[in-house]
């Protein structure tokens, strides 16, 4: 869908955060008389200063539902899930479903589109995408989930838009990009895809709609089950193809050289590093120049960033962490030191069983559990610590963050590891994982850790 076809349609926005606000600025830039219904499932919430004027709002499930009757085309937010009782219904009635991504799309770019998803790892691997290719002179936008809608791309000052897509924004993906890659796949957002193969096919359909196709080897299964290949497909952490072996990186057998940087040659960014690297050789960059100038790459903030050391103690931010798997990964940059982990929040189900395992065999030294999932995994650990008898871990619930970084400076000692790494959502007490990070870092008496919002080659 184009945005020249809204200009005699009944349109809605939906949705009053950063993507919302940028659809309703990018909208009214091309149809400025064009009158817009505004949506937002905050019952109590109120018209927001400096949008513009030609917008009625409606707050509320109740109003939303009503207003949906009279709407054609509904410009949606990536936070309210395609699975809705209103947008199924809705749909069923006719009314078309889009997003700010495929409006862009739908401009059709004169750039290279680079889109990275996956379950972790996308925000490390387009930024190492977008770091490679400006190291390179090329003049490179980073855009989407990792904090910048797209439209603040200038088609003038860019002429390669890496951007980060979340499994919500690829669900309902319907342009066409010319590299899509994909991290890596587990269990993930079940709340808002409502099933593991809703979730898995909605992360997929951003790959059906590319060119070139760049995939880690361990979903090479679940891929051949649920799409026909595009034109090109090339796997990364795959013999064949760019891998690792230890910290030496390979392109099949042709040996690149060293991974020479300590946050890189942590195991799971080697794996996004070698997802770089295969964009980087698609794009036809020389592999060598190219790993060389991932060297220089500066950690993100909130994925396992050490804040720093209060009385030789190192606190490590990695709020950034939802799932099992990647606090597993966590845990194990930091093994032969005492580590004290903080994790919990909201709790989706997921399934917690092998990381309380992990836990429970002396993964951590002491575990301080919050929130709802907190609640769950502490339950799971001292049932499994009853049947066990003696166990090396120490299992303690906490009310709030500041009772867990107290509890966790009074017994970890000099030279271990305080790690927030809650293997859960944020929802609830905190808007999102930024927020939950910062609050880590305040309540330690830390620095709160710098947001990247933009991406320069300058860096």
């Amino acid at each position: 869908m184009r945005a020249a076809d809204l200009a005699t349609r009944r349109v809605a926005v939906w949705g009053l955060g950063r993507e919302g606000r940028a659809a309703i600025a990018f909208l009214k830039r091309r149809h400025p008389n064009l009158p817009l219904l505004v949506l937002d499932d905050a019952a109590d919430g109120s018209a927001p200063a400096g949008l513009g004027d030609g917008l009625e709002y409606a707050f509320g499930p109740d109003r939303i539902a009503r207003a949906l009757d009279n709407i054609e085309i509904v410009v949606k937010s990536p936070g309210v899930s395609l699975y809705r009782r209103e947008i199924q219904s809705a749909r069923a009635r006719g009314m078309q479903v889009t997003s700010l991504l495929n409006l862009w799309f739908g401009e059709r770019p004169d750039v290279t589109t680079i889109c990275v998803t996956g379950t972790k790892g996308k925000s490390t691997t387009a930024s190492l995408i977008a770091h490679i290719a400006a190291r390179f002179g090329r003049r490179v936008a980073l855009v989407g989930n990792i904090g910048r809608p797209i439209t603040c791309i200038d088609p003038e000052s860019a002429d390669i838009a890496v951007i980060e897509v979340s499994s919500y924004q690829a669900a309902d993906f319907d342009g066409q990009c010319d590299i899509a890659v994909l991290t890596s796949l587990y269990p993930e957002h079940i709340d808002w895809h409502l099933s593991v193969d809703n979730y898995f096919r909605d992360k997929i359909n951003l790959l059906k709609r590319s060119r070139c196709c760049v995939a880690q080897r361990a979903t090479a299964e679940i891929l051949r089950r649920l799409m026909a290949g595009p034109s090109r497909q090339e796997f990364f952490d795959d013999e064949a193809g760019v891998h690792c072996r230890g910290i030496e990186m390979l392109d099949a057998r042709r040996v690149i050289g060293n991974v020479l940087d300590p946050y890189l040659r942590r195991p799971h960014n080697l794996s996004n590093l070698c997802a770089a690297m295969t964009v980087a050789k698609s794009l036809g960059l020389d592999p060598v120049a190219a790993l060389a100038a991932a060297s220089g790459f500066h950690a993100l903030p909130h994925r396992q960033q050490e804040l720093g050391e209060i009385e030789g103690v190192l606190f490590v931010d990695d709020s950034i962490s939802t799932i099992p798997e990647s606090t597993a990964a966590a845990l194990a940059v930091y093994a032969g030191r005492e580590i004290t982990l903080i994790l919990g929040g909201h709790d989706r189900g997921i399934d917690y069983d092998g990381l309380v395992k992990n836990l429970i065999a002396g993964a951590a030294k002491t575990v301080i559990c919050l929130g709802d999932s907190g609640a769950r995994i502490y339950s799971l650990a001292r049932r499994r610590a009853d049947q066990q008898g003696d166990i090396p871990c120490n299992i303690k619930r906490a009310q709030s963050m500041a009772d867990a970084v107290a509890y966790a400076r009074r017994v970890t000692p000099p030279g271990g590891v305080v790690l927030l790494s809650p293997a859960a959502p944020s929802f609830g007490p905190y808007r999102d994982y930024i927020e939950r990070g910062r609050d880590f870092a305040a309540k330690a008496g830390l620095p709160e850790p710098e947001e990247m919002d933009s991406y320069s080659a300058a860096e």
